[in-house]
């Protein structure tokens, strides 16, 4: 497996081994980890590459089975010794002699996991200076090692040649193209050379939307690539004097987000927006850019409200208030979402109060029969005129990627997202009050 993928494999594994760490997040993970083993003298160059590629997905599958708890000192160990494994590699690679071929690529590959840039660089130099009769996608990668590295050692000409070449020769990956970009944007961010940056954080920017392009993307990887690219893009055309440009950027990401159902993204990039003294209304619509159908709502319970479904609430103007009764900044927003339901609810608006059984409630008991009893008694003491609607866990804020509450997701009278205020700001109240007013007006 190319080391290009490494990063997403590890953060696959990564990402199912800190549930070690919730269950004992002060576990001292030891976990007896073996020493790194020593490949065999006569192992072929990518059978010593793939053993201490596949490594750290080893050893952490292995701490899984064993049910060893999760630490960072364990973490950080675990890629010493992949490290440790690759330099050792290599070193026997490079021993057998004059290297050519396919084995200077997985040399190069090998240097690369053991952190030796340099080695990296002059093996994959050598592997593309006679590659004609290598596999295609073998003398793209090594072109995409040969700009990660250049950039990073200063060699910022020989990086971009090596860009060039990849772009004329194909095949074209996003990954590789953002990986690159990115490289070479940062290099010059770093030297304060923003004009110079900002064409490839564009082109990273742009790679990064076509890897997450793939809804199977996991929605905090999706987010986190997007912002990331997007920060980069942003600074960069700022630098450049290109202010509005920056901002349209700012806004086309609010765009996403809403059309994403991501509160998350759109939060994010909201408070970029106001990072630079503009205002709250809708970002303007991003052409060629098409609104996701939001998720369907988990429903366990009511309270004064009939069970209702997304769908069925077609052609009404719907208000999601995720909230939870614990919530002080909530509380604040009841008063605002009772005035919008009593002014609007004869024309077309639906407010529900969405929280769940899995965050429990202030003062009420742990049972469910209890907890809606308190939900009940605590709608009758805050004089809330809209309906409540109760599901059992966390899996319709995971769904909207809502991160925190008190957040309002607004629909449409199409059932499209058209705009999502987080906190219980003035500000973001009569933002939502007035996008409240806007989709009533509109027709279906």
């Amino acid at each position: 497996m190319p080391r290009l993928f490494l990063t997403a494999l590890v953060a696959a594994v990564l990402s199912a081994a800190p549930s070690h760490a919730r269950q004992n997040p002060q576990g001292n993970g030891e976990g007896k980890p073996a020493p790194a083993a020593a490949p065999s003298a006569d192992a072929p160059a990518r059978a010593l590459f793939e053993e201490a590629e596949s490594y750290v997905r080893r050893r952490f599958d292995q701490f899984a089975k064993e049910q060893v708890p999760y630490n960072r000192a364990l973490e950080a160990k675990v890629f010493q010794e992949q490290r440790d494994l690759a330099l050792a590699s290599v070193t026997r690679l490079a021993a057998r002699g004059t290297l050519k071929g396919e084995d200077l690529y997985y040399a190069g590959q090998l240097y690369t996991l053991a952190g030796k840039p340099e080695g990296a660089l002059d093996a994959m130099r050598r592997f593309l200076a006679d590659a004609a009769s290598s596999p295609a996608n073998m003398r793209q990668h090594a072109r995409v090692v040969v700009v990660q590295h250049a950039a990073v050692l200063g060699l910022v000409a020989e990086a971009e040649r090596a860009l060039s070449d990849y772009t004329a020769a194909g095949p074209l990956l996003p990954a590789d193209l953002h990986r690159m970009n990115t490289q070479l944007a940062s290099y010059y961010t770093k030297k304060k050379e923003p004009a110079r940056a900002a064409p490839y954080a564009r082109a990273a920017y742009d790679a990064a939307l076509r890897i997450v392009g793939d809804r199977k993307v996991p929605a905090r990887e999706r987010d986190t690539a997007i912002v990331g690219a997007g920060v980069t893009l942003v600074a960069a055309l700022k630098g450049s004097g290109r202010r509005a440009e920056a901002v349209a950027v700012i806004q086309e990401i609010r765009a996403r987000g809403l059309a994403l159902a991501s509160a998350r993204l759109y939060g994010q990039a909201t408070r970029m927006l106001l990072g630079e003294g503009e205002g709250l209304d809708a970002p303007p619509e991003v052409p060629g850019l098409e609104a996701a159908k939001p998720p369907a709502l988990e429903v366990a319970e009511w309270i004064d409200q009939q069970p209702v479904t997304l769908e069925g609430l077609r052609g009404r103007v719907v208000l999601i208030d995720f909230w939870a009764t614990w919530c002080g900044p909530c509380r604040i927003t009841i008063p605002k979402l009772n005035a919008l339901h009593r002014k609007y609810k004869d024309r077309g608006l639906v407010v529900l109060g969405l929280t769940d059984f899995e965050s429990g409630v202030e003062g009420g008991g742990e049972s469910r029969a209890e907890q809606l009893a308190y939900l009940r008694q605590y709608k009758r003491e805050n004089g809330v005129a809209y309906g409540f609607a109760i599901a059992e866990t966390h899996d319709n804020n995971a769904n909207y990627n809502v991160t925190s509450i008190p957040t309002a997701v607004l629909l449409d009278r199409r059932g499209r997202v058209r705009f999502i205020t987080i906190s219980a700001d003035e500000d973001e109240a009569r933002a939502l009050a007035s996008m409240v007013e806007k989709l009533i007006d509109e027709k279906p």
